[in-house]
């Protein structure tokens, strides 16, 4: 017997679907902005990172799904990234909620219109945004990065900038990303590691070493992250 599930009762109602999306997204956006305002975050940036965040030239961030939140403070203003989101429907939610925090956004994933995705993304690159994307979205498996993100730099001509935040006290949603909720005035710990260059004309083989290199970047940063507040005390 298939699983009743109250989401894909309303997928077959779409004004209903269309209330639900919309009740979501307000409470994701006024969620993140009551949190923003709380949190003192502690950097730990690797050097060459510094002049991207610095917004002295553009980068390509790459970030997990489940740790997205990070993106409230890393750059600034949020008007000058564009971070890609999934054209699915529970990406709708995400998308209106980060649109509403000031966000530009590129709307396309593997399974939802991805040549469509990646163009405006390039597009928003030339036009001197930083591009964020979630490595392990929009369907996991969790921590692995997908082979998009470098495909992506490599369009765009950016270099990219690995980046995982931790919380000291948090909750942890369901689902397959295992989603982090910091708790109210939680201090946060950033870190940002050195760029991943991805040179033009690079064969498939030579993008595959880069894929690899990022998710084993990323996993000791991530690493770094969640000890960071044993060390500290």
């Amino acid at each position: 017997m298939a699983k009743f599930r109250l989401r894909n009762l309303m997928a077959r109602y779409p004004a209903l679907d269309g209330l639900r999306i919309k009740v979501l997204a307000g409470i994701c956006h006024h969620g993140m902005r009551f949190f923003d305002s709380s949190y003192k975050i502690t950097w730990v940036v690797a050097p060459g990172a510094r002049p991207y965040l610095e917004n002295k030239a553009p980068a390509v961030f790459a970030l997990y799904h489940g740790r997205m939140v990070g993106m409230l403070r890393l750059v600034w203003p949020r008007d000058k990234t564009t971070i890609l989101v999934s054209r699915s429907r529970d990406g709708e939610i995400v998308a209106r909620a980060l649109e509403q925090l000031g966000y530009s956004l590129g709307r396309g994933s593997p399974a939802h219109r991805p040549v469509e995705g990646a163009v405006q993304m390039v597009k928003a690159a030339r036009a001197g945004q930083h591009l964020a994307v979630m490595v392990d979205g929009p369907r996991g498996p969790i921590y692995n990065v997908k082979p998009g993100v470098v495909r992506l730099a490599q369009l765009a001509g950016l270099p990219i900038v690995p980046f995982v935040c931790f919380a000291r006290s948090q909750w942890w949603f369901w689902g397959w990303d295992r989603f982090m909720g910091p708790l109210w005035s939680t201090p946060m710990v950033y870190v940002v590691g050195e760029p991943i260059p991805v040179p033009a004309g690079l064969p498939d083989d030579g993008l595959e070493a880069v894929r690899a290199k990022l998710e084993q970047t990323m996993c000791a940063l991530r690493q770094a992250a969640d000890s960071y507040f044993d060390y500290v005390g």
